[in-house]
C-alpha cells in the first residue's frame, strides 16, 4: 500500500513540474511575442510615415522638373510647397540651401529665414537617402529629409539645357515634418497594453510558482501527516501490547532476579555457577528496561514543568558520562551561552533524552573521538540543542528509520531508545531531526519552545 501510495506521490510530483515548466515557457513565449510585436507595431508605423515623406518629395521633384522645363520661377515653388502642405498629416514644407536658409516655405513667412544653422544641417547628414528624425521644436513632429534633386542629374539633355540658360544648380534639401500626435497615441496605446499583458503573463507566473510551492507544502505536510498517523498506529498497537505484558512479565523477572541473587550469595565467586548466576541478573535487568522503555513509549509522561536553565541540564547530563566517556578516550565540548533564555521544561525528561542521545554516539565513536554540545537561540523564538559526533555515521536507510521503534544498529540494542527521546520532545511542543552521513558522524538537533506546558497531564 505504502509503495502504491509513493508512486502515486512520484508520478503526482513529476506531473505537477512538468505543468509548472511548460506554462512557464508559454508566458516566456507569450511575453517575447508580445514585446516583439510591439516593436514591430511601432517600426512599421514610422515606416508609413518615411514612405510618405519619400512620395511627397519625389512628387515635389517631379513637379519641380515639369517647372523647370517651362522655366518656373521661385513662385510656383513657393504655391507648390503650400498646396502640398495640406495634405493629411503633413505639418509643413521646407526646401533650404546647405547652409540652412529656407528657399521656399509652406509658410510664406518662413522663407529667407535660417530652418537650421550650418552644424545643425552638418548634423543631419543629408543624402541621397529618405532619413528621418523626432523634433520638439516648434512642436512636436516627425522631420523626414534629403536631397532635393528637381533636375536629374544623370539627364545629359537637361544638364545641357541648363547651362546653354548658365543656369547654376546650388545643392538643396527638402524637409517635411509630419505630426505624430496619433503616432504617439498609438504607441502610447500599444504600450500601454504591451504593460498590462506582460503584468497579466507576470502574474500567471507568480501564480503557477506559488501553487507549484504551496503544492510541494501540501504533499510535505501529507507526508508528514501519514508518517504520524503510523506512528500513531504503532505506539497505540504497542501501548495495548505494553499494558498487557508488562505486569505479567515484571513479577517472574522479580522472581528470577531475586533467585539468581540467591544462587549468587551460595556460591563461591569466580566459578562458573556464579557467573551464571551474574548472568541471569543481568539479563532480568535489561529486560525490566525494555518492559520500562515500552511503557515510557507509550504511556504519557507526567512532566513536571519547571524554568529550565539550559546550560545547566547540558552540563549535568554531559557530567554524568564524562567518566564514560574518558575511559574511551572520547572529548566532550559544550560552551555555555550566557544570554541562553530558560525555558519551560521537564529538567529529569530533558536529561534523559541528552543522556540517551549521548550514550548512542559514544557508542558510534567506539574509542577516540569527539562529541559536540551546542545550544542557541532561533529568529523564531525557539531554543535549538544539536548533539554532534564524529562516528561511523548512518545510511540514509538507517538515518530514516532511527526514531521507529524497535528499529537499531546496536547488536544488544532495543530500538526503543531513541522512540522514547522523540515522544519526550513532542511531548514538549518540540521537534527533533538528524542528520548523518557514513563515516562522517552524526548530528541531532532539538527544537524547544521556550514556554510549552501542557494544561492537561494525562495519567
Amino acid at each position: 500500500m505504502s509503495l502504491i501510495r509513493l508512486q502515486k506521490d512520484s508520478v503526482a510530483t513529476g506531473i505537477s513540474w512538468l505543468l509548472t515548466g511548460v506554462i512557464l515557457l508559454l508566458v516566456c513565449l507569450f511575453s517575447a511575442l508580445i514585446v516583439r510585436d510591439y516593436g514591430r507595431e511601432s517600426a512599421s508605423a514610422r515606416q508609413t510615415i518615411q514612405e510618405k515623406g519619400s512620395v511627397l518629395i519625389r512628387a515635389l521633384e517631379s513637379g519641380a522638373r515639369v517647372g523647370m522645363g517651362m522655366r518656373m520661377h521661385h513662385a510656383q515653388l513657393q504655391a507648390m510647397l503650400e498646396e502640398m502642405a495640406w495634405q493629411p498629416g503633413v505639418l509643413w514644407f521646407a526646401v533650404t540651401d546647405e547652409q540652412g536658409t529656407v528657399i521656399a516655405h509652406s509658410d510664406p513667412q518662413q522663407v529667407g529665414k535660417t530652418l537650421y544653422d550650418a552644424q545643425q544641417m552638418h548634423e543631419l547628414q543629408v543624402s541621397d537617402t529618405v532619413r528621418e528624425r523626432r523634433v520638439a521644436t516648434p512642436e512636436p513632429a516627425l522631420e523626414v529629409y534629403r536631397t532635393f534633386r528637381p533636375l536629374d542629374s544623370g539627364n545629359g539633355h537637361h544638364m545641357r539645357m541648363m547651362m546653354r540658360r548658365e543656369v547654376v544648380t546650388t545643392p538643396q534639401v527638402i524637409f517635411v515634418a509630419f505630426d505624430v500626435r496619433e503616432l504617439d497615441a498609438e504607441q502610447a496605446r500599444g504600450l500601454r497594453n504591451m504593460i498590462v499583458m506582460l503584468c497579466a503573463a507576470g502574474l500567471v507566473m507568480v501564480a503557477t510558482i506559488l501553487a507549484q510551492f504551496w503544492f510541494r507544502r501540501y504533499q510535505r505536510s501529507r507526508r508528514l501527516l501519514q508518517e504520524a498517523t503510523h506512528r500513531r498506529e504503532k505506539l497505540v498497537a504497542l501501548g495495548h501490547l505494553a499494558a498487557g505484558v508488562a505486569h505479567e512479565i515484571r513479577n517472574p523477572l522479580s522472581s528470577i532476579k531475586g533467585l539468581a541473587k540467591y544462587f549468587a550469595e551460595r556460591t563461591p565467586p569466580g566459578g562458573e555457577a556464579y557467573a551464571l548466576a551474574q548472568v541471569m541478573a543481568k539479563e532480568a535487568d535489561r529486560l525490566n528496561r525494555v518492559v520500562s522503555d515500552l511503557l515510557e513509549l507509550v504511556r504519557p509522561a507526567h512532566l513536571k514543568w519547571q524554568s529550565v536553565d539550559l546550560n545547566e541540564v547540558i552540563a549535568h547530563s554531559l557530567q554524568l558520562v564524562s567518566q564514560d566517556a574518558r575511559g574511551r578516550e572520547i572529548t566532550l565540548q559544550f560552551t555555555p551561552l550566557p544570554a541562553l533564555r530558560r525555558i519551560q521544561a521537564d529538567p529529569d525528561r530533558l536529561n534523559q533524552v541528552l543522556l540517551n542521545l549521548y550514550l548512542n554516539a559514544i557508542q558510534a565513536i567506539g574509542h577516540g573521538g569527539v562529541i559536540t554540545v551546542t545550544a542557541n537561540e532561533c529568529s523564531d523564538g525557539r531554543v535549538k540543542v544539536t548533539v554532534a559526533d564524529n562516528g561511523k555515521g548512518m545510511t540514509a536507510e538507517q538515518l530514516q528509520a532511527i526514531f521507529t521503534p524497535y528499529f537499531t544498529t546496536k547488536a544488544d540494542g532495543t530500538g526503543l531508545g531513541l522512540a522514547v527521546v522523540q515522544n519526550i520532545i513532542e511531548q514538549h511542543g518540540g521537534t527533533i531531526h538528524a542528520d548523518s552521513r557514513p563515516g562522517e558522524g552524526a548530528t541531532f538537533t532539538l527544537y524547544l519552545p521556550v514556554n510549552e506546558q501542557q494544561k492537561e497531564q494525562q495519567g
